[in-house]
């Protein structure tokens, strides 16, 4: 029996496997960490309404809207000690709450019955800084573009996507209205999610208004250079990845958007076109699967293995659960609750370190998009791995 999809962030996380300053000052943020904190991440918030679609979530009534995060490559920021999580009153500036209000209380009741504390996310920052000078102006950045998993918020992935924009790109996450528990848009909308199991016709269409969305952004980003930051960015050559329900979403998109080069999909079914009798993606893809979905025949990891026709790269990350490819395992570490969860916290967050996660997402992810981009293939996508990271095993390749 095909198991239910359901836009529950923590059950597709698990399962499917704005305070103001002067708050802030007196809440002393924990801080999540970076691979590189030295180096400066600006990010800023961008809503975007589509003219020429209505949305179907709102029985056709309403013009199709999504947030996104943009982050980009800044000025260096003052360092900060990864091991001490509260940084000197005058780097404030320099870190970015982790959510906003209303999306912080709401997953924050979420989580709580996982032993999580009650105000987890609204007590979080990042190192980054919102609407950052611009590292350097001169040239085109590559584009990264992101889409969550199911029922999940853009903001639970923020420190891998901080630390890809560290490596120089440009890195635009998107929110998926009526998909994600809420999205807050700057005039004050809060758009609730579904929220529901789904049907077969509901994925479908929910995976089709996805995959739209990341085509309706490249096209924005396209015609404007955004915010104040003016990034001048590359929006002709792009590589698309999403975890879960997003890399079910990143294949759909690059089925029918030929700015897409290649994808990844980050422990995700595919849904939609990719169902399809005698439907293939020529483009490379690489599939980065956890040890705890890749022997669970729900994924279908050999049907969709045989609808890639181009180069392609499949590997398992050991001792990783479905939300090892999202923030909770640091955020766990940052609020000092790992090991409290005990077993349950295993089966939830995986038994790999929250940083040493963060490292091999960010660097493989890097790699692809440079060998997608750029022609140049490392070691980390060679056929029989990399020494440097042990716990990614090469299921098959080409």
């Amino acid at each position: 029996m095909t198991r239910p999809i359901m836009l529950k962030p923590l059950a597709i996380l698990t399962i499917l496997s704005s305070c103001t300053a002067a708050a802030f000052h007196l809440q002393e943020p924990k801080v999540l960490p970076s691979l590189d904190s030295s180096t400066g991440v600006g990010v800023t918030y961008i809503p975007m309404t589509d003219p020429n679609r209505l949305d179907p979530f709102t029985n056709y009534t309403q013009q199709r809207r999504v947030m996104i995060s943009l982050y980009y490559p800044a000025q260096p920021s003052p360092p900060t000690n990864l091991l001490e999580q509260r940084p000197k009153a005058d780097d404030w500036h320099h870190i970015t709450p982790y959510m906003p209000p209303t999306t912080a209380a709401l997953y924050d009741e979420l989580v709580t019955p996982f032993g999580f504390p009650t105000n987890t996310f609204e007590q979080l920052s990042t190192l980054c800084q919102q609407n950052a000078p611009l590292q350097d102006d001169s040239m085109a950045h590559p584009l990264l573009i992101f889409s969550p998993g199911g029922g999940a918020p853009r903001f639970f992935y923020s420190t891998f996507l901080e630390d890809l924009a560290r490596k120089g790109y440009v890195v635009a996450a998107i929110d998926h209205p009526h998909d994600a528990l809420v999205v807050e848009f700057p005039d004050g909308q809060a758009v609730i999610g579904l929220n529901k199991s789904l049907t077969r016709d509901e994925v479908e269409l929910l995976i089709t208004v996805r995959a739209q969305d990341i085509s309706f952004v490249l096209d924005e980003l396209s015609r404007q250079s955004p915010s104040s930051a003016k990034i001048q960015i590359n929006t002709t050559d792009v590589v698309a990845f999403g975890h879960s329900l997003g890399g079910g979403t990143i294949a759909e998109a690059a089925l029918n958007d030929t700015r897409i080069k290649g994808g990844i999909n980050v422990d995700g079914r595919m849904f939609g076109s990719m169902e399809k009798p005698n439907t293939t993606i020529s483009k490379p893809i690489l599939q980065f699967v956890s040890e705890a979905s890749s022997a669970d025949p729900y994924w279908r990891w050999d049907e969709e293995w045989a609808r890639l026709s181009g180069w392609k790269l499949e590997l398992v990350l050991n001792g990783a659960a479905h939300s090892t490819f999202s923030d909770m395992p640091l955020v766990a570490e940052v609020l000092d609750v790992r090991k409290k969860l005990g077993e349950d916290g295993k089966e939830l967050l995986g038994k790999l370190d929250g940083i040493r996660g963060l490292e091999i997402v960010v660097e493989y992810v890097s790699a692809f998009a440079e060998f997608v981009l750029t022609g140049k293939k490392g070691s980390l996508l060679g056929n029989n791995g990399d020494e440097r990271f042990p716990e990614v095993r090469v299921r098959r390749h080409t």
